[in-house]
């Protein structure tokens, strides 16, 4: 399997979630200094000057975080989301160790992941989440497990939690590669007012409100607009995010509320890809976009209601109740007239309703004398959609023919269990999940199709169960280094179109391992790992070429190293570095487009001095990102990608300013390289010889932004 990097933050930190306090036994308890809030807040030598104190929250709730139980679990905060420009959804994904996130697709688009030697297309491999709701959408007609968060507002967000791997028993669908949860609250009370402008034409408004002490109650709305640094790159787009929490009560009896809703639109042109052969020969330039009509747009609307329950003894109880509707209309030609001499161009369309409940428990439990903690689990969730699949005419955009035309139902029912004991230095953990996948499709297509005039698959229906086992080892060499070994079986559930009348849904099973270490402390944390997986029926969708390879059995492997660390006051530092290794077992060939080598370097400094007699704060970071040669089809390897994004800022009392520069260095790089056969001149012989294309990534682009927090 691939790489499984992860860094490593402070050990305990705000939640910003509704989640559980975790429960663990006594004699577990981690070492003070891994475990104490302060981990999470700056060295002594570096306290915040008056003007930073007076805007801190004196009554802030601090409730911790489930301590990691694999050497790759890892919360990143505000200290190192702020190290580097963020701009989007797309630059947060990037500060995951080992996580490569591609916007090939336009502004619009989900990004494309790879992790741990998966390429997870839009998501199928990477279990997405915001604040509780769920991100990924089951049987996507454009990508299995389709994950867009580009509705975030980043300054919304306060801190990333990753899990790489399965090795967790509340890890669902999708998570094959890793989870990662991003959790919402505004740092500041009182009003923010952010304009920002750049270069192509980019401008965006951020207004935001937090109006009491809790970090969770706040809204935020942003608008945002440009036009591409390229023809075919133009978008608007407009989000708004809203969450209350409240406590009910005091002490033992106090209860939890929590609401977040959230509503977006946008719409977006994608440039489409660049055949290699055109750009040496002259006829397209690097930023070129072949073909018009390309794009679409995309809408969401979220609700997520929450309550924990009073504690009863060492219980805490959480319900959770969700709904989603989401929609996409996405326009793309990668081959240009090589299936058809009117144009290969594709229009999919998926309006999808989402409705989940669930409900998470722990307590401490008595077991052969020894305090262990339990962690139950129950959910539910159905999806409806209706898709199609058409192709349209590169001269005037109409349909000529309907490849898709269906609607399904998906329903899936899970629970799990986990429990953990202590036995001095030892911590064991053991745990199970099942799901039970329910699906009825039917087909309006065939009805009018003579390809179906057999009379079957018009309707159908399938039911299947995966059960999935955890489990782990964890030893306290000192008090601040653990070793750990993990195990996890996870999986990933089918393309319900693909499913016959009757079918056992196959639910795609993944078997990881790791062995690692960390150091967990409030000025250096590190972590090393080493893992590995076996994916039973494999497959890869090529959305270049509108097919689904299957790969039947792979294999993947890597190692990856973090270090997190707060080396002077006012500077944090967090690296990371993975390699990894993906291979087909009955060919003995690599896998295509996954990420051998990604590192990330995120280095921040931020400072109090004194002007003119004024306490003016000054903040300046660098992200760097490095991706090694991927492979690619027909034994052809991408570029190394180098990438190098600063910042400056300034605030003076309630005013700051900000520049960012995204791609410092103007690196020619390609956000996404792929082999396939094309023909891009209508007029040109056809020819099915692969050739390589490319999307082009962003040049050099600043930007400048002013705040104002009232």
């Amino acid at each position: 399997m691939i790489s499984l990097p992860l860094l490593l933050c402070a050990p305990l930190l705000l939640s910003a979630g509704g989640g559980v306090e975790d429960v663990r036994p006594q004699e577990a308890e981690q070492p003070p200094a891994a475990e104490s809030p302060p981990a999470a807040e700056p060295p002594p030598a570096a306290e915040p000057p008056p003007a930073a104190e007076e805007r801190q929250a004196p009554n802030t709730t601090v409730r911790a975080t489930r301590p990691a139980r694999s050497a790759s679990e890892v919360t990143l905060g505000r200290e190192v989301l702020d190290a580097a420009p963020k701009s989007g959804a797309v630059d947060l994904l990037r500060l995951v160790p080992g996580l490569v996130a591609s916007r090939h697709g336009g502004e619009g688009k989900a990004q494309q992941l790879f992790l741990r030697g998966f390429d997870a297309l839009h998501g199928q491999d990477v279990e997405l989440n915001v604040g509780g709701l769920p991100v990924n959408e089951v049987s996507h007609i454009h990508a299995l497990g389709y994950a867009d968060l580009n509705f975030i507002i980043p300054e919304v967000v306060r801190e990333l939690r990753v899990t790489e791997g399965s090795y967790r028993a509340s890890q669902g669908d999708f998570a094959v590669a890793g989870t990662v949860r991003l959790e919402l609250g505004l740092d500041e009370p009182g009003v923010l007012l952010a304009g920002t402008l750049g270069q192509y034409g980019q401008r965006r408004v951020v207004a935001a409100v937090r109006p009491g002490e809790d970090a969770e109650t706040f809204a935020a709305v942003e608008l945002g607009e440009g036009k591409g640094f390229g023809p075919r790159r133009t978008f608007g787009r407009a989000s708004l995010l809203a969450q209350a929490a409240s406590t009910l009560g005091t002490g033992a009896g106090a209860l939890r509320v929590r609401a977040l809703a959230g509503s977006y639109t946008t719409r977006f042109d994608t440039p489409g890809v660049v055949r290699e052969a055109d750009l040496l020969s002259g006829k397209s330039s690097f930023f070129d976009a072949p073909f018009g009509g390309q794009g679409g747009s995309a809408s969401r609307h979220q609700l997520l209601l929450g309550v924990e329950l009073p504690r009863n003894g060492t219980g805490r109880t959480v319900l959770e109740v969700f709904g989603l509707l989401t929609d996409l209309r996405l326009r793309n030609n990668f081959t240009g007239y090589r299936v058809d001499a009117r144009g290969d161009g594709l229009e999919q369309t998926h309006d999808a309703r989402t409705l989940g409940a669930r409900t998470e428990h722990r307590r401490l439990v008595q077991a052969f004398g020894k305090d262990v903690a339990l962690e139950l689990g129950l959910g539910a969730r159905r999806d409806g959609a209706t898709q199609t699949q058409r192709r349209y005419r590169e001269l005037d955009g109409t349909f000529f023919e309907e490849e898709v035309d269906a609607d399904f139902v998906q329903t899936d029912v899970w629970g799990y269990a986990e429990a953990q004991l202590a036995l001095g230095r030892w911590r064991l953990l053991l745990g199970g999940r099942a799901d039970a996948l329910g699906v009825e499709v039917f087909d309006s297509l065939a009805f009018r199709d003579p390809r179906y005039s057999d009379g079957q698959g018009y309707s159908r229906s399938a039911f299947g169960v995966h059960l999935g086992a955890k489990a782990g080892l964890e030893f306290s060499l000192t008090e601040r280094w653990r070793l750990f070994a993990s195990y996890g079986d996870g999986f990933r559930s089918p393309q319900a179109r693909s499913l016959a009348e009757g079918e056992r849904a196959p639910f795609v099973s993944v078997r990881s391992a790791e062995l690692g270490a960390r150091r967990d402390g409030e000025r250096v944390a590190a972590q090393l790992s080493l893992f590995g997986s076996h994916v039973e029926d494999d497959f890869f969708f090529d959305h270049t070429v509108g097919t689904t390879a299957f790969t039947g059995e792979t294999v993947r492997a890597g190692l990856s190293a973090a270090l997190q660390a707060r080396p002077l006051p006012g500077v944090t530092a967090a690296l990371s570095a993975t390699v990894a290794h993906a291979r087909v077992l009955e060919t003995n060939t690599l896998l295509p487009y996954f990420a051998p080598l990604v590192a990330r370097g995120d280095v921040g400094w931020n400072r109090t001095v004194s002007l003119v007699g004024l306490p003016v704060e000054l903040t300046a970071g660098l992200g760097l990102t490095l991706i090694g040669p991927r492979p690619l089809p027909f034994d052809e390897y991408s570029r190394t990608v180098f990438l190098a994004d600063a910042l400056l800022g300034a605030r003076l009392r309630n005013v700051g300013l900000r520049l960012e520069v995204e791609n410092a260095l103007d690196a020619r790089w390609r956000d996404g390289e792929f082999v396939y056969g094309s023909r891009f001149d209508p007029e040109a012989p056809a020819g099915l010889l692969p050739t390589r294309h490319f999307t082009a990534g962003p040049p050099r682009t600043a930007s400048l932004t002013l705040e104002v927090h009232l």
